[in-house]
């Protein structure tokens, strides 16, 4: 089996466990929630083994390209979710988390998936520090948005006064604060890091910490939206909705920062290998 073929394996686990998902949400029933959980978690085995492959075939840090990082990038959020549904037991929030993990698999269906030799720039030692401290700042951030979205969700329905099943799966909006919040304020320091190391590589690769990149610019914008965020929070004292607003509104400039802007401007920071 080709290592091409193996993605799209993985690709097929990710949209049948959001198909279940989605299933779990129609009908509620637990047996179809469990089954959905257990197709999530293969295919978070299925991306982690397929990243796997692709470094011992290429020889270098398998997030090295466009397609690379986003897997890369699905299996945190992955990763993140299954550690927080042990920890908390909110299954429903996979049913907004798994669509995000499959629509970030597909998009990688549509980059290049050659693999090469990697461009001397990403040689460093600092290069795989840089990606996986901004990755995992990211797929924390990624978590954040979902729980947003489940808070306003639940926070209407209340407002509404619905009171049925589906209400008694979903978390009390005091938790979903929590959570949200616990996400933000552990996903910035690793955003931070992975600005500063990706600096200090910049230094090593370029000769320069800051190039006016497309790339930097975007992902300084939205290290201050996330700065912004924490302020209001910790020291305005916002919470609860205006909160989930502002995490939802971070994250879409995190995705413009990290997606958008390789295929809108032109600039070092492609992350491409060589074919």
């Amino acid at each position: 089996m080709s290592i091409e073929n193996f993605y799209y394996i993985t690709l097929f686990f990710t949209v049948f466990s959001s198909i279940l998902f989605f299933g779990y949400l129609i009908t509620l029933k637990k047996t179809i929630g469990d089954i959905s959980l257990i197709i999530f978690s293969l295919s978070t085995i299925a991306i982690f083994f397929y990243l796997v492959l692709r470094g011992v075939k290429g020889g270098y840090f398998p997030v090295s390209n466009t397609h690379e990082g986003l897997v890369f990038f699905a299996l945190l959020c992955s990763v993140f979710f299954l550690i927080f549904y042990l920890r908390n037991k909110i299954l429903i929030l996979g049913v907004f988390l798994s669509p995000l993990v499959t629509i970030l698999t597909l998009i990688a269906g549509f980059t290049d998936k050659s693999i090469g030799e990697i461009l001397p720039i990403l040689q460093s030692f600092w290069f795989p520090i840089h990606v996986v401290s901004a990755f995992i700042g990211n797929a924390l951030f990624a978590l954040s948005f979902v729980v947003s979205l489940v808070y306003l969700i639940e926070n209407f329905r209340l407002k509404k006064k619905k009171f049925d099943v589906l209400g008694k799966l979903l978390p009390s909006i005091t938790m979903l604060d929590t959570i949200n919040y616990f996400c933000i304020v552990y996903g910035f320091p690793f955003l931070t890091l992975g600005m500063i190391t990706g600096a200090i590589w910049a230094q090593v690769a370029i000769g320069s910490y800051w190039n006016n990149d497309p790339k930097e610019i975007w992902s300084l914008f939205t290290w201050f939206i996330y700065a912004a965020l924490l302020h209001t929070r910790l020291i305005s004292g916002w919470r609860g909705k205006k909160i989930a607003f502002l995490s939802i509104l971070a994250f879409l400039f995190l995705v413009f920062s990290f997606i958008g802007v390789k295929f809108l401007f032109k600039g070092y920071h492609v992350f491409e290998t060589i074919r």
